[in-house]
């Protein structure tokens, strides 16, 4: 059902309509026609302590193969084995040391320390293996708090890249939380983001950054520098029309989930359209899919937020 905000004339209303259905009609057309990579369904995470998940935004794999869920509406992070069964959760809603306020985003490093973008405390939180709380780092820019939506972290040089949602910028601290500087700026020029998302560094150090409003990921040197995009606005393939999760696979290829398209696109290491994830010829339709990541075993963890699930599935094709 549509809820029409009261200020909207009918004539809006009408152009806004025709616009959806003029959109709906290509995506129907162009994902009819896409190449496809096939995907082998292998268990869903729904439910944690017996409490469903509720609006999952993002999902990250430790060392061990364990799986942590952000159970955004739930402020907390539940925990599975590689199997998929329950384990435990980190925090609860709260302000207090390892107590979350809506999280969004998480990464794992190499030792299993867990790092987690609680967004509406203004800091990342960061614990061990075991779910115990190690230190807090407050994002501040001058007199201003600053939103986290996502954290990544560069392991050999121990460098957090941290995505800003109210300055619109990717910030670097150090794991130890030493503000090591940040570059970026509201706008649509390279460089520039509107609402920087999920973030991810690859083996050599670059950092990809999934600009939402944008329909572009922008790939950066470690400093900053930029090296390249992948993806422009539009529903056809190759573009995005509201991007919001990013993971690397095999040979550097690039796995984006659009929230629109219900989508997850791949490109080439040289940022090149390749396909979209389906099966039988068909592309697979998620449901609003937001972070996403792959494992060392080929396997990629789709946070489906309305599904309010963490769909887990193997990839049978590089």
């Amino acid at each position: 059902m549509i809820h029409w905000p009261s200020c909207l004339s009918k004539t809006a209303r009408v152009i806004s309509l025709l616009t959806s259905a003029f959109f709906l009609s290509i995506q129907v057309n162009v994902t009819s026609a896409l190449e496809t990579r096939d995907l082998k369904h292998l268990f869903d995470l729904t439910h944690a302590e017996q409490v469903a998940l509720s609006l999952p935004t993002d999902v990250a794999i430790a060392p061990d193969g364990r799986i942590y869920v952000v159970d955004g509406s739930n402020h907390r992070i539940a925990v599975f084995d590689k199997a998929g069964r329950f384990l435990n959760v980190i925090g609860a809603k709260g302000s207090a040391d390892g107590q979350f306020l809506s999280p969004i985003g998480i990464t794992v490093d190499k030792k299993g320390n867990v790092y987690i973008a609680d967004s509406g405390n203004y800091r990342i939180q960061i614990f061990n293996d075991s779910g115990g709380f190690i230190r807090k780092i407050k994002l501040r820019e001058k007199n201003r708090k600053i939103k986290p939506i996502d954290v990544a972290i560069n392991q050999s040089k121990k460098i957090l890249y941290i995505t800003g949602n109210n300055n619109h910028k990717v910030m670097r601290y150090s794991t130890r939380g030493k503000f090591l500087g940040s570059w970026g700026k509201k706008g649509n020029n390279p460089r520039e983001f509107r609402y920087p998302a999920t973030i991810t560094v690859s083996d050599e150090g670059l950092v990809y950054v999934v600009d939402v409003l944008n329909s572009r990921i922008q790939i950066f040197e470690s400093n900053g520098k930029l090296s390249t995009t992948a993806g422009s606005w539009g529903v056809l393939p190759g573009q995005l029309f509201r991007p919001k999760g990013v993971a690397l696979g095999r040979k550097d290829q690039i796995y984006v989930s659009d929230s629109y398209m219900d989508l997850i696109e791949v490109y080439d290491n040289k940022t090149k359209f390749s396909h979209v994830l389906g099966k039988d010829n068909k592309p697979h339709k998620f449901v609003t899919p937001a972070g996403i990541t792959i494992d060392k075993h080929n396997r990629i963890y789709v946070t489906e937020m309305l599904n309010n699930k963490v769909s887990v599935y193997q990839l049978l094709k590089d």
